[in-house]
């Protein structure tokens, strides 16, 4: 099996376009619910600070009210304000929420059970997280 690699995270992903380049999960129509279950969820547990791990171009992040301090990181930075981060390799920020959407099905069952492990040490309060269970890598 063939899994992503940083190359092909800079190429993106078609299942976006034209709206973005980071896929399907990232487009305004696909977001909906996202956009309005993450600030309830903010301001119902009184998140005072997200980390965006994976948070692409920003393409929906921009038209939500986050109700906290919203950070934005990703292996590739492909908006102003994005900082870049590696989750497998790199030190997870301080934060109150780490959301990791659409990351995980994106590695190998190994690094994915590394990231996880990061995660559950972060310090963080909150995780907010998708899975996806398919058995073949995510291309």
């Amino acid at each position: 099996m063939k899994y992503m690699n940083k190359n092909d995270y800079q190429r993106g992903w078609h299942g976006g376009l034209p709206e973005t380049v980071c896929g399907f999960g990232s487009k305004v129509g696909a977001t909906t619910f996202q956009r309005e279950w993450i600030p309830e969820q903010v301001s119902k547990y009184g998140i005072t600070s997200i980390a965006d791990i994976g948070a692409g171009d920003l393409q929906w992040a921009v038209l939500t009210e986050f109700g906290c301090e919203y950070t934005a990181y990703d292996l590739i930075p492909r908006a102003p304000g994005v900082m870049e981060f590696d989750l497998l390799t790199d030190d997870l920020p301080k934060t109150d929420c780490l959301m990791v959407l659409w990351v995980l099905n994106h590695f190998s069952p190994d690094d994915q059970q590394k990231a996880i492990d990061k995660l559950k040490v972060s310090g963080s309060r909150y995780l907010m997280m998708t899975y996806d269970n398919r058995m073949e890598p995510c291309t």
